[in-house]
């Protein structure tokens, strides 16, 4: 639940008396365009710049218990490989913004900055342990005011290059002291040898929804960019060493570019080579399921794999966690079924209760549309809906036919019947359980 109340108009009359929104209609849904209005209420102020859209202001991210038990299967087969997990989770914007900012912005609706922290921190705490390595990049974001400022542009959705490089940073110092012999140059380089190097230009996101339902044009934000030049140079051996492979999202992939040069900062505050495979817009997996069904961890072509997505996407939405978990178990078994009713739409599954079921492998029809709907129906009556999909945003490169579903962690309840449903464009050309 959102902790958005109203305010006692005495206590922050003086915080909302120089707020001025860019216009009113965004605070309406009916008021914004049909691909704009999923955001609304949209919050601004003209005064410092700032606009925040409803679904940054989530306020609840640690896990379930259920999440949590996915989440560790997930580090428990990299590990099985030998290859080290870390996930990094941008902070909330809200959080790094602060509590003043919020509170100028949303006028007489409340956020609670200090509980979005602290339950994010508990999200950190829950993925750290699983094994995985975890930065707390809002601890890093707020450990000094200028950073914090430098964090996130006011206007899109994205860190800067200094969000970036605080980041990559932080997550190098974190790696040198839970793995020392994993990276053997990693730790050396911190925030106080960042050396400004020209800028960048960000339209932004945010100012393009504004001036979609606003009508008001508003400036290109800049920000500092840095001199991330690695230390070892071609004939020096500090330069060599394993690569470490990126797979996340817009924050790393930017207008299908390192714009906020995140991979770049990795590469020199671990002095190795960055192997960048962000996919933007491709959602919380759409990159690292592509990595694990490409077979290069399989293969451990890389020592260490960084697995960055939005803060704005919640572990606690199982679906995309079954879906690379599903991936990674792909080899075992298959399973013997009792019955199997299938078209190009649908598919009815019916399983033994006493068979051992791991997961579901769904062999699309085509390539560019694969969204897919389980319903699961158990032993004991109960039901679960799941969803089994690749964004388009994936490149036809680093797509396959098939996609899978880990059916594990489901308690005590044993699956017995699974029916699939094929979305809008799509068609299902196989189906397999293992």
């Amino acid at each position: 639940m959102n902790r958005l109340f109203p305010l006692t108009a005495a206590l922050f009359a003086a915080a909302t008396a120089h707020a001025e929104p860019y216009c009113a209609n965004l605070l309406r849904e009916d008021t914004l365009p049909k691909k704009y209005a999923k955001s609304a209420p949209v919050y601004s102020d003209t005064g410092s710049g700032w606009v925040f859209t409803k679904d940054q202001l989530k306020d609840r991210y640690d896990m379930k218990s259920s999440s949590q038990e996915l989440v560790q299967a997930i580090v428990d087969e990299f590990a099985k490989r030998d290859v080290q997990l870390a996930i990094m989770v941008a902070p909330p914007r809200p959080v790094v913004a602060g509590q003043a900012q919020l509170d100028t912005a949303m006028g007489d609706v409340r956020y609670d900055v200090g509980a979005a922290r602290a339950s994010f921190d508990a999200l950190l705490a829950g993925l750290a342990k699983t094994g995985a390595i975890v930065p707390n990049l809002s601890d890093a974001a707020l450990a000094d005011p200028a950073l914090r400022e430098d964090f996130y542009f006011q206007r899109d959705t994205h860190w800067t290059p200094t969000g970036a490089a605080v980041s990559a940073i932080e997550l190098a110092r974190l790696v040198n002291a839970l793995a020392p012999d994993r990276l053997p140059n990693d730790g050396s380089f911190g925030v106080a040898d960042l050396r400004p190097s020209g800028t960048i230009e960000e339209n932004g996101s945010l100012a393009g929804l504004v001036r979609s339902v606003c009508g008001t044009d508003l400036d290109i934000e800049t920000a500092t960019s840095f001199d991330l030049t690695r230390s070892g140079g071609l004939l020096d051996d500090t330069a060599e060493g394993p690569a470490i492979a990126l797979v996340g999202s817009s924050f790393s992939a930017r207008y299908k570019r390192d714009h906020y040069r995140f991979g770049d900062a990795l590469a020199r505050a671990f002095d190795a080579e960055i192997e960048n495979y962000s996919v933007s817009g491709g959602g919380p997996i759409g990159a690292i399921e592509a990595y694990v069904l490409s077979g290069a961890l399989d293969r451990g072509e890389h020592p260490l794999v960084i697995w960055e997505l939005p803060y704005t996407e919640s572990f606690n939405s199982v679906s995309f966690l079954r879906q690379l978990l599903g991936a990674l178990q792909r080899d075992v078994a298959p399973v013997e079924v009792a019955h199997v009713e299938q078209s190009a739409q649908s598919v009815s599954i019916k399983v033994d209760a006493n068979a051992s079921l791991s997961g579901i492998e769904i062999t699309s029809g085509d390539l560019s549309n694969q969204s897919f709907r389980l319903q699961v129906r158990f032993d004991n009556g109960s039901t679960s809906k799941l969803s089994l999909s690749r964004r388009s945003s994936v490149p036809a490169e680093m797509r396959t036919a098939s996609l899978y579903s880990s059916l594990k962690v489901f308690g005590h309840r044993t699956p017995v019947e699974i029916v699939i449903s094929a979305g809008k464009g799509a068609t299902i050309a196989g189906v397999g359980v293992f």
